[in-house]
């Protein structure tokens, strides 16, 4: 063999080695930032501490998920847009906001939809639930799962809310979302738009009876100081939805989409345990401050007080959310 041919084989072999040693394009290492609206204590934040946990070890470090808190990377809206435009990767949302964005999801915001936290779970964990994530990709939007199966309940200074009736002339302060507001019109209560930062004034003074929210709030907001009742009704429900941008996930290897949708469920599973434990501690400091609380036993009543609510935001929603809203209700 000549020295020529020794010398072109060596090379070859150095300019195919590059190739060899070169890491997939797989798993190059990428950092996706998820943003959400409340403290670094809230259960958004340690689902996506989980999320983030499960993702780095399924990835042997190539996938990172940082963590933007208190609206660091803007508010609901804000980060829903960046969804969008691809500007925000991933984003726990409420419901309601959720909503304005895709309106099929404006199912899961009707009063009285869900019995408890095990119902809101098995219907959304289901076949109904996988149909509404799948209607967010329409908003360029990917739908990763639903948690948070806590609702919000009123509070009053009057009485106990044991059936439709007992809501009758309540001056009570909503969020000005025209569903909530339809719904206790139609309950026979007079709502009122107060900012929530006012509220705690106005009820102590009397200007309003009550007000409504998750139980968890109602306590770490002191209401108990200045309210007497606390009806556990399951009025509206108080989850969230996990979304990722369509365009971050169609920069994704198939590999990594598996690592992000195989660590979800355990990530869902820790947020859905802080927020009940949140409520239910909660409960048990109001308890302990004296209020009454009480527990309604039937929601057929109070569901049937709201069937023009249903009428009324179900008209323009395709047949299958309709199918499944009654669904639901069974």
């Amino acid at each position: 063999m000549s020295r020529r041919m020794v010398l072109y084989g060596l090379a070859s072999i150095l300019a195919f080695l590059p190739l060899l040693t070169a890491p997939p394009a797989s798993s190059q290492s990428i950092t996706l930032r998820i943003g959400h609206t409340t403290a670094p204590t809230h259960p958004y934040t340690t689902m996506a501490q989980k999320l983030a946990e499960q993702v780095k070890a399924k990835s042997n470090g190539t996938m990172n998920i940082t963590i933007h808190p208190s609206s660091q990377l803007g508010g609901e809206r804000d980060l829903m847009e960046g969804l969008q435009m691809g500007t925000v990767d991933m984003m726990s949302c409420s419901l309601g906001v959720a909503a304005s964005f895709v309106p099929e999801l404006t199912v899961m915001n009707l009063p009285f939809l869900f019995k408890n936290a095990k119902h809101y779970t098995e219907v959304t964990k289901g076949p109904i639930g996988q149909r509404l994530l799948k209607a967010v990709e329409s908003k360029r939007l990917v739908g990763l799962g639903f948690y948070a199966p806590v609702f919000r309940v009123p509070q009053n200074n009057i009485r106990p809310i044991n059936a439709p009736a007992d809501f009758k002339g309540l001056r009570m302060r909503l969020m000005e979302v025209p569903l909530h507001m339809d719904t206790y019109k139609a309950l026979g209560a007079n709502p009122l738009p107060l900012p929530f930062g006012e509220l705690y004034t106005a009820l102590q003074l009397k200007t309003v009876d009550g007000n409504e929210n998750a139980p968890a709030t109602l306590y770490s907001e002191r209401f108990y100081e200045v309210q007497k009742y606390v009806s556990l009704l399951p009025v509206f429900s108080n989850g969230a939805i996990l979304l990722m941008s369509q365009v971050t996930w169609n920069k994704l290897t198939p590999q990594q989409r598996e690592i992000i949708t195989s660590s979800v469920p355990d990530a869902l599973a820790v947020g859905d345990r802080d927020y009940l434990a949140m409520d239910e501690k909660g409960i048990e400091v109001m308890k302990a401050a004296g209020l009454g609380i009480n527990t309604p036993a039937d929601l057929k009543p109070f569901q049937a007080a709201v069937k023009p609510i249903y009428d009324k935001y179900l008209e323009k929603m395709p047949d299958w959310v309709k199918k499944d809203f009654q669904e639901i209700q069974k």
